[in-house]
């Protein structure tokens, strides 16, 4: 029962912070945009992609690996923003953003097979081997997930709450006609808000890339990330973080019992939240977005 308990939990705390990953992106693009991103699984997919082109084919080490994928997810993050919001970001329509955001989800998919093909690839654990905890082994990727991704969501925390850059960019945010009138460059501060996003996503796509294949099928990770955002409280990082964290831990406990039916387990879980308290465990409201 122990040794089941220990890698369950493990388990979910690894697949619970990818989903925080994910939320976390999501959050930052409703605060600067005030849409949801429908590609945000694809986004995590090209992240995965990305690392086995960087790593397998090409060889390079971990650090000209990790290099690399940032120096590739911050360039795409900036031409994501340039093609799928910029054009459409004065539409008197407000759901054309969202519409192309879901139109961008089919073209990374098909573009990533047409390159890579339809095979699922495999990926080596950044950290390979397992480790011996009260007699049970863990697998060491689980820690290296859990460590990095929990960097990582410290550091967004860092930037918006306390750093007087990521203050100018909620600025922005929240008000872009105030914001340009005081000097703040819009532009460059919703487009840093995209390189983040993407880096984040694609660090994601990177860690989890060894515990399942690198195929087109991770985006489907982006409902997950979705039922987190909506049980933590849509816009609220913090709640983000907290109900994706549950949704993976929830997810994997309720494999002990049945692996069909996981699913169902989560999405009734998100189902109570929406009767009892449809703002979300730590939801607050959202103002109007630039």
């Amino acid at each position: 029962m122990l040794v089941s308990f220990l890698q369950l939990t493990a388990s979910g705390l690894a697949v619970g912070m990818i989903y925080a990953l994910m939320a976390v992106g999501l959050v930052l693009l409703v605060r600067a945009v005030g849409t949801m991103n429908f590609a945000q699984g694809d986004l995590l997919t090209l992240g995965a992609f990305v690392a086995y082109w960087l790593s397998v084919q090409l060889g390079l080490s971990l650090a000209g690996t990790v290099i690399g994928a940032i120096l590739i997810f911050a360039i795409f993050g900036v031409l994501f923003m340039l093609t799928v919001f910029w054009p459409v970001r004065k539409s008197s329509w407000p759901q054309a953003i969202t519409i192309c955001t879901i139109g961008a989800s089919t073209i990374i998919k098909n573009s990533m097979t047409l390159i890579w093909g339809s095979r699922a690839l495999n990926i080596p654990p950044i950290l390979p081997g397992s480790v011996q905890i009260c007699g049970v082994y863990l697998e060491k990727q689980y820690f290296v997930i859990i460590g990095v991704a929990a960097l990582i969501i410290w550091g967004v925390f860092l930037l918006f709450d306390k750093l007087y850059c990521g203050r100018i960019m909620q600025a922005a945010a929240q008000d872009k006609y105030a914001a340009t009138i005081m000097g703040i460059p819009t532009f460059i501060t919703i487009a840093v808000t995209f390189m983040i996003v993407m880096c984040i996503v694609g660090i994601g796509g990177y860690l989890v890339a060894p515990l399942f294949v690198v195929s087109t099928s991770l985006s489907r990770l982006q409902l997950r990330a979705f039922a987190g955002v909506v049980i933590g409280g849509f816009g609220n990082l913090k709640g983000a973080v907290i109900g994706s964290i549950a949704v993976g831990l929830i997810e994997s406990y309720s494999s002990y019992v049945t692996t069909t039916y996981k699913d169902a387990v989560v999405f009734l879980l998100l189902l109570m939240v929406l009767v009892l308290k449809p703002s979300g465990l730590f939801g607050n409201r959202i103002s109007d977005k630039a």
